[in-house]
């Protein structure tokens, strides 16, 4: 297969094509794995892929090469399975120790250290700006309001102006009441935990054993594609023409 795909967050422009085990005889796609980016627009597209016999590959956009490489490298999965794989009757032992740091068991607490200390605390060498209008409210009734021609008093209650932001406070540090801020508490230091050190008992990260696989093979000529009718086709909202 082997297009332009835009839908949703996809935008990318597909090469995928069948491959058979000489050693199985199934078949199984195989995908490129970084595929070129589609260019979706409302003229026409023209989109060509080239296979050579040597196993290479290029994709053309209206007859500029935006990506190439090699059929035996760059699809998932693989044209050629790997020699060995992992041994699935292999099991990780269960004295087998994966932490390479543990928490050092000599290790004690500072006897200052204070688990409770708040991480903020009220400045209290802080001060009230000069320009600070501590009976000013932030917000006021909204001088410009005027009450609708049909508010009915009866069924819509007292009508009560908007509130809108204070224009006297709009040039000053600030209104209303005054409280000192809160600053980072230099004597907080968190919840205290030991100082990691080596294990001394970690044996490294556990991997299953390798075997043969023994569905292993080396096709060398993947380019051998099975004999396929040569499409084109087109649509409108963009107009784009695929051939394959």
């Amino acid at each position: 297969m082997f297009g332009p795909d835009k839908c949703g967050h996809t935008n990318k422009v597909h090469f995928i094509f069948n491959h058979k085990s000489p050693k199985t005889g199934e078949y199984e796609e195989k995908h490129l794995t970084t595929p070129p980016t589609a260019k979706i627009v409302k003229s026409s597209e023209l989109y060509t892929l080239i296979v050579h016999p040597n196993n290479t590959y290029v994709v053309k956009q209206n007859n500029e090469e935006v990506k190439s490489g090699s059929l035996l490298t760059d699809f998932q999965p693989s044209v050629n399975p790997d020699k060995e794989i992992d041994d699935p009757n292999d099991k990780k032992p269960e004295d087998w120790v994966d932490e390479a740091k543990i928490p050092d068991p000599l290790a004690t607490k500072p006897e200052d250290w204070d688990e409770d200390a708040p991480y903020e605390v009220v400045d209290e060498d802080a001060t009230i700006p000069e320009d600070w209008l501590v009976d000013e409210p932030m917000n006021v009734p909204d001088p410009e309001a005027e009450k609708p021609d049909d508010w009915d008093d009866e069924e819509d209650g007292d009508w009560v102006p908007p509130n809108v932001p204070n224009a006297k406070c709009q040039d000053v540090s600030g209104c209303g009441p005054w409280t000192k801020p809160m600053v980072k508490n230099p004597d907080f230091k968190g919840k205290w935990t030991p100082e990691l050190i080596d294990n001394p008992a970690y044996k490294g990260p556990w991997a299953p054993r390798k075997i043969k696989n023994p569905n292993y093979f080396e096709d060398k000529t993947p380019a051998n594609f099975e004999p396929i009718g040569a499409v084109s086709f087109s649509w409108t909202k963009p107009k784009t023409t695929f051939l394959s």
